[in-house]
């Protein structure tokens, strides 16, 4: 196992090893596609291959990094790297099949063969948790170091909830009082990287990534748009992004977009204002002794549903990415973790930003059968036209 990332770091809570699939689960001759279920819920796992141009290409940084978790985090990278989408948009949108176990994404990757037994991951990015009797639920924030080859291991994931009648919500480490280790309840989405350990940093080996320094200008850089940007322009279409921000200058630190939801959807939505109303969205500046830590992916996602939901927008085409403080607690109208919306980098910011190229995708959807089609839990969409029902009721 590695050692923490930073002297601040604190993994408190361990991940249990995810389970072998058992009975018999359903894939094809090139390992890409797998059927398999998880706690009485079927699901369809598929492997997709992106290029990007050029795959393993370093840029270096201009100077030393700015904060010691870049550091850290640039010890985790490179051509092994991959991204698991569980569920997609589409248990958001349409309020259907919203709850799963975080290791069936584990479990799907593990299966088809993206996870090597000798190598120990940093996992970062983008998930929810349902409320439960003792745990808030919330905006989660994916951190964990995890180990092949059963992707158990140690966990800072963390949750941000709006408590009662507050707009700026409240963190809570994903665990609950009864249970130490890892609550492994999800709702709705979860979009993380694996991102391996490499034998040394970025700009030496020449495998973890690019390494950015953003420069703040007057009335704030957008972070969001200069990153998509600079993947756009080197030619990387999928990708996993950490970002560290700190105050350089009290009087004139960045600007920090965050968005909470209060509840997770009844049901299906129908109007982009009823997604809106159910999500606290807050402007607010970071404070001296705090660091931001935003962690996302970025692939080319395809919904329909949710296109036609927006107008013909895609999902996220500048990346799913969370956040949280970290450092000095939050403030009172602060989010303290949240869905990261816009992040401005003024000339008062410290930004540094470690893009990995990424080439392998897990996509994951829960499925049911109809007739003889297999289609999908949350749209009811087909994903597979003809299915053999003797082999569905074989399925565990």
């Amino acid at each position: 196992m590695a050692v923490p990332l930073a002297a601040g770091d604190s993994f408190f809570a361990a991940v249990d090893a995810a389970r072998p699939l058992n009975g018999n689960t359903l894939r094809d001759s090139e390992f890409s596609r797998l059927l398999f279920s998880n706690e009485g819920r079927r699901y369809l796992a598929t492997r997709e291959h992106w290029d990007n141009d050029p795959p393993g290409a370093v840029r270096a940084p201009d100077g030393p990094t700015a904060a010691e978790a870049v550091a850290g985090h640039c010890g985790y990278g490179g051509p092994d790297s991959f991204i698991v989408d569980m569920q997609g948009i589409d248990a958001f949108l349409f309020a259907r099949a919203k709850y799963f176990r975080d290791e069936a994404a584990r479990q799907a990757a593990l299966a088809l063969g993206v996870v090597r037994e000798d190598r120990t991951y940093l996992r970062v990015g983008a998930a929810g948790a349902p409320p439960t009797a003792d745990h808030p639920g919330g905006e989660v924030l994916e951190h964990s170091l995890l180990r092949g080859p059963d992707l158990g291991g140690a966990s800072r994931t963390s949750s941000g909830y709006l408590p009662d009648g507050h707009e700026f919500s409240a963190a809570a480490p994903l665990r609950t009082a009864a249970s130490p280790g890892l609550l492994d309840l999800r709702s709705v989405y979860s979009h993380t990287a694996f991102l391996p350990e490499v034998a040394s940093a970025a700009g030496t080996d020449g495998t973890s990534g690019h390494l950015l320094r953003l420069a703040g200008v007057p009335g704030g850089l957008n972070a969001l748009d200069a990153v998509s940007d600079y993947a756009r322009a080197h030619g990387i279409r999928c990708y996993a992004v950490r970002m560290f921000v700190s105050v350089a200058d009290e009087s004139d630190p960045p600007v920090v977009v965050g968005r909470v939801l209060r509840r997770i959807p009844r049901r299906r939505l129908r109007t982009v204002q009823e997604a809106t109303d159910i999500a606290s969205e807050q402007v607010f500046r970071l404070r001296p002794g705090q660091e931001l830590h935003c962690f996302g992916t970025h692939y080319p996602r395809r919904s329909v549903d949710w296109e036609e939901f927006r107008g013909g927008k895609p999902y996220e085409p500048r990346g799913h990415i969370h956040m949280a403080l970290r450092g000095i607690g939050a403030a009172a109208h602060q989010h303290a973790v949240s869905h990261l919306r816009e992040l401005y980098v003024t000339p008062g910011t410290k930004c540094d930003v470690v893009l990995t190229p990424v080439s392998e995708v897990v996509r994951v959807e829960p499925i049911v059968r109809r007739g003889n089609r297999l289609v999908s839990g949350c749209s009811g969409r087909t994903v597979i036209e003809e299915f053999d029902r003797i082999l569905w009721r074989k399925l565990p």
